[in-house]
């Protein structure tokens, strides 16, 4: 979570209203002004126009917004009635999440209800909307700079970057990791070009992406590193850093799997073969959370997930898909790829709602649909334990 979604998340009272009545003229609707009393919750009610339609729009940061929302409809209609007009548009402004299925729900239900449509603006949309088009709201209502961030997180991916260009070339911590295919996580604290630096002979042994087995990292100078258990004394199948500075990389060759001809990733969990890319993109950002709250870092981190000479490769998915008539293996189609960056918490084990766009992305570059493994921001698919302690279960976020 990043200073602006922190800003939205605690943001209260009059303030949301003023910042919901701003955004909403930025957003091209006409004549938006009050018309109701505001409440302790942010809730109010305004008049607006978007083109030829006219109707209200209210505003809310309650939790259980889909509650609030009906209530205003209803609200909406008495007044509609009470005034003698007729309205066709409602407007509900919310700094809560809300899934796309459930935004289509609540458009059926007001439509076939009131018979008017609905548009919610609520938090992603927002972000969004402030992060490309609407910056000057940011600071004015939120008090931060996203010029000042977006310069600040295009040194952060330069680093990224960079350091793939190390891992490609096998040089630096990637110098003994076998050739082929590598998949690859960064977690980068957001303070990591500042001066705040942890003592080299503090640092944690990191989490090894796509090891089940516990393993033990060497500090050497300002960074610890690890390795996997798999491959050799001179080639490594895996390896993990985690640096003073707080960087952690940790890329994995043995994640991919010879299969015939083919190579492929596994998808799912299988306790067969092992548990899958998602659920171990999953323990080792949580593990990572935790080993840099305890560096003494604070704040967020970026993540990305990236795909190194991986074209050709296939997504492993249930077996029931692969049994289907005419079904196709999805394949990688880029010898080079990286996800759009998470921003996850440190100190908070609570990363896979967070981790869920980049995951739904990585499947969806595979030709599939989004992650079956997670489901509105929560663990979906199976349970996994490691030396008899369940660290994975269904219901996770």
């Amino acid at each position: 979570m990043d200073e602006l979604e922190f800003a939205l998340e605690n943001i209260r009272g009059h303030a949301f209203e003023d910042f919901a009545m701003a955004f909403l003229r930025e957003q091209d609707y006409d004549n938006v002004h009050q018309s109701g009393e505001s409440g302790p919750d942010g809730g109010w009610d305004a008049q607006i126009r978007l083109g030829d339609r006219n109707g209200i729009a209210h505003a809310s940061v309650q939790e259980t917004w889909r509650r609030k929302l009906r209530s205003d409809a209803e609200k909406v209609a008495d007044l509609e009635e009470d005034r003698g007009e007729d309205y066709d548009l409602l407007v509900f402004v919310t700094n809560q999440d809300v899934g796309g299925v459930q935004e289509m729900d609540m458009e059926d239900e007001i439509r076939e209800e009131y018979g008017w449509t609905l548009n919610i603006h609520h938090r992603k949309d927002i972000l969004g909307e402030l992060r490309q088009n609407s910056q000057g709201l940011a600071e004015d209502f939120f008090d931060v700079d996203l010029q000042k961030d977006h310069d600040h997180i295009e040194e952060i991916e330069d680093l990224c970057e960079n350091r793939l260009d190390q891992i490609r070339a096998r040089e630096g911590y990637a110098s003994e990791l076998i050739e082929g295919p590598a998949v690859v996580l960064h977690i980068i604290p957001n303070g990591i070009l500042s001066k705040s630096k942890t003592s080299p002979g503090s640092i944690p042994d990191p989490s090894v992406l796509f090891e089940d087995l516990t393993t033990y990292g060497e500090t050497k100078g300002k960074y610890t590193i690890a390795y996997g258990n798999n491959g050799t004394v001179d080639e490594k199948g895996s390896y993990a850093v985690l640096r003073n500075d707080g960087l952690y990389e940790s890329a994995s060759a043995s994640a991919f799997i010879q299969k015939r001809e083919e190579t492929w990733i596994q998808g799912h969990i299988q306790s067969s073969i092992g548990i899958g890319l998602d659920a171990h993109i999953v323990l080792a950002a949580r593990s990572t959370m935790e080993k840099l709250s305890e560096m003494g870092f604070s704040g967020t981190a970026f993540a990305w997930v990236s795909f190194l000479d991986a074209e050709g490769v296939q997504l492993n998915v249930p077996n029931s898909r692969q049994r289907a008539f005419g079904y196709t293996p999805a394949t990688f189609e880029t010898d080079r790829y990286t996800t759009e960056y998470a921003t996850l918490q440190i100190g908070s084990e609570e990363v896979i709602a967070d981790l869920e766009p980049i995951l739904d992305e990585v499947w969806r570059e595979f030709g599939e649909d989004g992650t079956p493994n997670i489901e509105d921001g929560e663990w979906a698919l199976g349970s996994y334990s490691m030396n008899r302690e369940t660290v994975l279960e269904e219901g996770d976020r």
